[in-house]
């Protein structure tokens, strides 16, 4: 597949899968309004209905700045935006539309209730009993930022197997072999030779004064 539409599929996943958790955690949180609020909470067994407005953090932690996390989920689609440029993996596109999806939602809570989340799932099950009541959007952002993780951590392991191997070209005894147009150039480089000069006083010719006979 072409970059460009590789590109586009990608944009194109994380907008649907954001989108659609946008409009599930919505519609889920409306209709839990409507059913459970001020109800006697719905006991499922392992799953307990029941409807919380949290005016704290995710997972109903006492935080009390609802407009921080409306300033986070902006952050959040901000850098998931600038990411996904870089990014070719539709399983990776998909976490990020999770993320971005439940960030979202929980954020239009804190925009449209008065800076609280509306939380109605209540696991009541061994270990966790005690954990703490949740919708769909933290669903969304616990899980896409999870596999996040995993696929950045699965993606660096493959290329990192894929990198080749640089060996150097070793000789004899580890040195590297000089290259052939080195060796060509020492052999064509003349080698200059003195020449001799005669020094020596005998093998100077003897001058005969003019008139004498040698």
């Amino acid at each position: 597949m072409p970059a460009t539409d590789r590109s586009k599929l990608v944009y194109a996943t994380t907008l649907v899968v954001a989108v659609v958790w946008i409009v599930l955690d919505q519609a889920t949180k409306i209709a839990a309004v409507r059913s459970l609020e001020g109800q006697v909470p719905n006991d499922l067994g392992p799953l307990v209905l029941r409807v919380i407005r949290n005016t704290g953090g995710a997972f109903s932690l006492p935080l009390r700045l609802p407009w921080v996390f409306v300033l986070v989920a902006i952050i959040v689609t901000v850098l998931v935006i600038r990411a996904l440029p870089q990014t070719r993996s539709l399983g990776l596109a998909t976490a990020y539309g999770l993320v971005v999806g439940g960030a979202i939602g929980n954020g239009a809570d804190r925009i449209f209730r008065d800076g609280a989340v509306v939380d109605m799932l209540d696991l009541d099950f061994a270990p966790l009993q005690n954990f703490p009541v949740f919708n769909v959007a933290d669903i969304g952002i616990t899980v896409g930022a999870m596999l996040v993780a995993v696929l950045m951590v699965l993606e660096d392991r493959r290329l990192a197997r894929e990198e080749p191997a640089v060996l150097e070209p070793l000789g004899h005894g580890g040195a590297a072999e000089p290259d052939a147009a080195d060796v060509q150039s020492e052999t064509d480089t003349p080698t200059d030779t003195p020449t001799d000069t005669p020094t020596d006083e005998a093998e100077r010719p003897v001058q005969v004064p003019p008139g004498t006979d040698a």
